[in-house]
């Protein structure tokens, strides 16, 4: 494609609304990533700076002989930055060359501290190589931060923290745990970064690795409008002059406020207030990764800018959730609210600090915020899940086996209650049993006794029955005598038979009859007294009858009484085998 060519289609976006740039590259260069990326820094550059070129700046006669500037990667209203290539060391550069020929001061201090830059020397800073002020512009020759793509087959330049949207909340923890650590290293060398932002943090395309660039490079222009990306100002303060440098969105307070003149790293008081600006912006660059906007933001309602609100007492909105409205973590939230004190002396003491914070929030150790002892636990088992169940199957199996050990104990315990128990019932048994054999021997002779009195009683009746017919047969040789007497005769007769029938049952009605009996023989008596002597024999058979019959009642009632005992002893062993456990 000709220049001509592309120098029309970026004449009909840039007449487009600046939202929609990016979608009109992409529909003009659709196959080609790298035109796209260069496209859409032209037109900024256009928008912003002055105008495109049609060949890249002169850096004198040595150097253009040396470098071969490519692609513009980046630029701004005094500076941009173009990759090259060293002719004579072949490789791939990157350099910022500055408009204007170096006579201005500020230039010539932001070259001093790039040469300063120079000594840092870290995987996590982009390393300046060399500071050139000639009959050229002015550049800065630095690390070009670019990885080798094996799947497109090409090498692919790395971008700012701020166009590469990081993939989730660790990684943004991660990038800034390795700014602090660069920042940490320069510190150690004196040299302090003052403007750190996203814009000055540069992403690895593969392997995701955060370095921080422009070391010493926060002053890029003398006009003190808050809409510049980075701003020098001096003004009179309480104590006499002061300077206001950095970029408005990510100034700390005391930096908005404006600083002495003179700084010294060498003093340890004017140390600690660099230290704490770069902490803050190290806090910055995090809080704008999380939140999706810089910590100031200027208001138009009462007309405040970014920096005016910067060194006022406000505080940054607070931190919630991210821009795609997932919930920060309070960890990593009150880490970064730490670095972003509005107190310097509440921040962390050094860069090397903050990192730490953040490399134990990613490692899931506990922070020095953390301390809650539950959630101090609670980050021991996620970062030794295995170790934590064989802690908890450990305790889990030790009071299962102390519960088990005092469930097997009483266990045991009621066991040998139950074996006291059955032993008890055993010898229990054991006694009823003998009672009842001795009750059933006792059962056995009443029952001998019963059928002997049985047989007593069946002689006794045969003997009464044959008094019975002989007093029959007197009573029909004196029937005319004993006239008045048959009526008494006939119902002893009957009275006697319904004896026999009491006797075989046991009823009392046996005396009733007897009585009767005894009656009819007195009446026998007054109406024959040539029966006396018969009388006296039946009377005497009738005595040894009573005697047999109270006998055999009592044989009855001891029966009984044996049997209810036997029935007794039957149903309390029933009972008790019942009630007895197995």
């Amino acid at each position: 494609m000709t220049e001509a060519a592309i120098r029309d289609k970026l004449a009909r976006i840039s007449g487009r609304p600046e939202g929609e740039w990016a979608r009109r590259v992409e529909q003009e260069f659709p196959g080609d990533p790298a035109m796209r990326l260069q496209a859409l820094l032209w037109l900024h550059a256009d928008k912003e700076g002055p105008e495109l070129e049609g060949a890249p700046p002169s850096l004198g006669e040595a150097a253009d002989e040396r470098y071969e500037l490519t692609l513009r990667i980046d630029s701004s209203v005094t500076t941009s930055v173009w990759q090259a290539y060293d002719r004579r060391l072949g490789r791939n550069v990157a350099i910022k060359v500055f408009h204007g020929h170096g006579e201005s001061e500020a230039l010539e201090q932001v070259l001093a501290e790039a040469r300063a830059a120079s000594d840092v020397v870290s995987e996590h800073v982009v390393r300046v190589l060399d500071v050139q002020v000639g009959d050229g512009h002015p550049y800065i020759v630095m690390e070009l931060v670019s990885e080798y793509d094996a799947d497109k087959g090409d090498v692919m330049l790395g971008a700012t923290a701020a166009s590469t949207r990081p993939r989730n909340i660790d990684e943004v923890a991660r990038w800034v745990m390795h700014v602090a650590r660069g920042v940490h290293e320069a510190h150690l060398r004196n040299v302090f970064h003052r403007d750190l932002k996203p814009r000055n943090v540069l992403i690895t395309p593969n392997s995701r690795r955060a370095r921080v660039a422009d070391f010493g490079l926060a002053v890029s222009g003398t006009s003190p409008d808050a809409s510049h990306p980075a701003i020098t100002l001096l003004k009179r303060g309480p104590s006499g002059p002061v300077s206001v440098r950095g970029t408005p969105e990510y100034m700390a307070p005391e930096q908005a406020r404006g600083l002495p003149l003179t700084l010294d790293a060498r003093s340890a008081d004017d140390r600690a207030v660099l230290v704490a600006i770069d902490v803050w912006g190290l806090g910055a660059i995090a809080y704008e990764l999380l939140a999706g906007k810089p910590p100031w933001l200027g208001r138009r309602a009462d007309d405040l800018s970014a920096w005016e609100i910067a060194a006022s007492t406000e505080r940054p909105a607070r931190l919630d959730r991210t821009r795609d409205g997932e919930r920060i973590p309070a960890r990593l939230r009150r880490v970064v609210e730490k670095a972003m004190a509005t107190d310097p002396r509440a921040r962390y003491s050094s860069a090397a600090a903050l990192a730490n914070e953040l490399q134990a929030y990613l490692a899931k150790r506990p922070t020095t915020q953390d301390r809650a002892r539950v959630l101090r636990i609670a980050l021991w088992i996620r970062r030794n899940p295995q170790l934590a169940l064989t802690v908890f199957l450990i305790v889990l199996l030790t009071s299962w086996a102390v519960g088990a050990r005092a469930r097997v104990a009483d266990l045991r315990e009621q066991r040998d209650a139950l074996d006291r128990a059955v032993a008890a019932q055993k010898a229990e048994q054991a006694l009823l049993d003998r009672t009842v054999e001795q009750a059933r021997a006792a059962l056995a002779v009443t029952q001998g006794k019963l059928r002997a009195e049985r047989e007593n009683l069946t002689a006794l009746e045969r003997s009464v029955a044959e008094e019975r017919a002989e007093y029959q047969s007197v009573l029909e040789a004196k029937d005319l005598a004993l006239r008045e007497a048959t009526s008494a005769t006939r119902q002893l007769v009957e009275k006697l038979e319904a004896a026999r029938r009491e006797i075989r049952t046991a009823d009392a009605a046996r005396a009733a009859a007897e009585k009767s009996l005894g009656e009819a023989r007195r009446e026998a008596d007054k109406a024959v007294k040539d029966r006396e002597r018969s009388r006296k024999e039946r009377e005497a058979a009738r005595a040894e009858r009573d005697a047999l019959q109270r006998e055999r009642d009592a044989a009855i009632a001891e029966r009984e009484a044996a049997e209810r005992r036997l029935r007794a002893l039957e149903a309390e062993r029933t009972r008790r085998a019942r009630t007895s456990p197995p």
